[in-house]
């Protein structure tokens, strides 16, 4: 029974001890400037090259296989 009680408690001491790093750093995170939610693509990406396989129109046509 004692054993059982041990394990019991390091169980919720652990959980405890999850459940406030999250909270830190949950508060950390929403504490901070980034402009999260915010992003802009950076990049220049080349076009297509002209031999590339463009769809003709947006419908799939594999039967909706995949459903």
């Amino acid at each position: 029974m004692t054993r059982l009680l041990l394990v019991a408690a390091v169980a919720a001491v652990a959980a405890a001890a999850a459940i406030a790093a999250n909270v830190l750093l949950l508060g950390s995170a929403a504490a901070s400037n980034d402009p999260v939610g915010q992003l802009s693509p950076r990049v220049n990406l080349p076009a297509a090259p002209s031999w590339a396989v463009r769809p003709v129109d947006r419908h799939a046509r594999d039967g909706h296989a995949d459903d």
